[in-house]
């Protein structure tokens, strides 16, 4: 009862969250956007939930009274996200979109579109203290309306991905000022070509006749503490292939974003992170309905607040004893490869005893021959 009880309010609080940024979702280790080349422990079962927000004012027209009004904008996404270790090498992570201001006449999107991540990574290069991983990602078309203003584009259709994840992580000899650093770099394909964008006109400007293709980047540091985490990152896109005049967001951008965590339990951790735009106010779409001169199509800034919470395992004491039982595992294989070097090597040494022992033989009954 007491689980189900807990199950339903992460339910009940995934309904009232919002997160704002919709194509970087990270839900497992590393920073808000530059994800670490660790995956989730294996058995381990968490839930995100951030509540973000952008607002702005500005003069719009007004095209039915052919006049200019005051206009204040916000952006509004609430999202939920699961992540779980399945193995020591991989994690999965499920992120839904149940909210989404898509900034129409007719209403928002609930829900809206779905990611699915499956990460391999905890691939540590010998001798060195860099780990290495890889993720696949995928975008489901859940919802409605798509190509919306703010966001990045997307067309409505499945699209996937690739990224690289690299870790380098510096440990003290007396743990103090521990720090990691994480670099990703990836590939999105929109799967778009064919697709006639919505409320784009004339027809055409909406049209892509080519897939849009991104190049996707992160790179950032975070100091993790027994209690606090610092994290200090950039990240953005640039096109491979840019999506028709008509679509939203399709320009590329550079965010910096600032971090910290507070980490009070076990269980749970307290998550802030302020996003700040460093590329340039560009806006270049064209024929788009809402029609927004003189806005930039990516915010200049956002504030992202939120908690993560550890579902499983269900107890501390499980938690610590998988731990041990992978150290006690390890230990042992370690202790059985040395065995089996040391018999193997004790085999030689006989063998090479065994074969100077016969040479010596051999000449002695050489030096006795003549002497028969």
């Amino acid at each position: 009862m007491r689980a189900a009880r807990i199950l339903v309010a992460v339910i009940t609080l995934f309904t009232s969250v919002g997160r704002l940024e919709s194509a970087v979702v990270n839900g497992g280790r590393g920073l808000p956007h530059a994800k670490s080349a660790y995956t989730t422990r294996e058995g381990h079962l968490t839930t995100m939930e951030k509540i973000g927000f952008w607002g702005k004012k500005s003069t719009l027209p007004n095209k039915t009274l052919n006049v200019e009004s005051g206009a204040t904008l916000w952006l509004v996404q609430a999202t939920a996200n699961l992540t779980y270790g399945f193995s020591s090498h991989g994690d999965v992570s499920f992120t839904p979109i149940l909210y989404q201001d898509a900034h129409k006449v007719e209403g928002d999107q609930i829900p809206w579109d779905t990611f699915l991540h499956v990460k391999f990574g905890n691939y540590k290069i010998e001798k060195r203290p860099f780990w290495l991983g890889f993720e696949i990602g995928t975008r489901f078309p859940t919802g409605k309306k798509h190509n919306v203003i703010f966001e990045d584009y997307t067309a409505g259709h499945f699209e996937f991905g690739l990224t690289g994840l690299l870790t380098y992580r510096y440990t003290s000899p007396n743990l103090l000022n521990d720090f990691c650093i994480n670099a990703n770099i990836g590939y999105w394909n929109y799967n778009d070509k064919g697709v006639q964008l919505s409320e784009v006109e004339p027809k055409e400007l909406g049209y892509v006749d080519r897939t849009s293709q991104s190049f996707r980047y992160a790179a950032g540091i975070e100091f993790p503490t027994t209690i606090y985490e610092y994290g200090l990152e950039l990240y953005g896109l640039a096109w491979l292939v840019t999506p028709p005049p008509g679509a939203a967001g399709r320009e590329g951008y550079l965010y910096m974003n600032v971090s910290f965590i507070y980490k009070p339990h076990h269980r749970f951790s307290f998550q802030t992170n302020a996003d700040l735009r460093l590329s340039p106010a560009n806006n270049t779409t064209v024929g788009f309905e809402p029609d927004l001169p003189g806005l930039a199509s990516y915010p200049g800034w956002r504030i992202n607040l939120g908690v993560k919470y550890l579902i499983l395992p269900k107890s501390v004491y499980d938690m610590h004893k998988t731990s041990i039982d992978k150290q006690k595992s390890a230990k042992t294989k370690k202790l059985y490869t040395q065995l089996e070097k040391e018999i193997d090597k004790a085999n030689k040494s006989k063998a090479e005893l065994e074969r100077l022992r016969k040479e010596k033989e051999e000449k002695e009954k050489t030096a006795q021959s003549p002497m028969q």
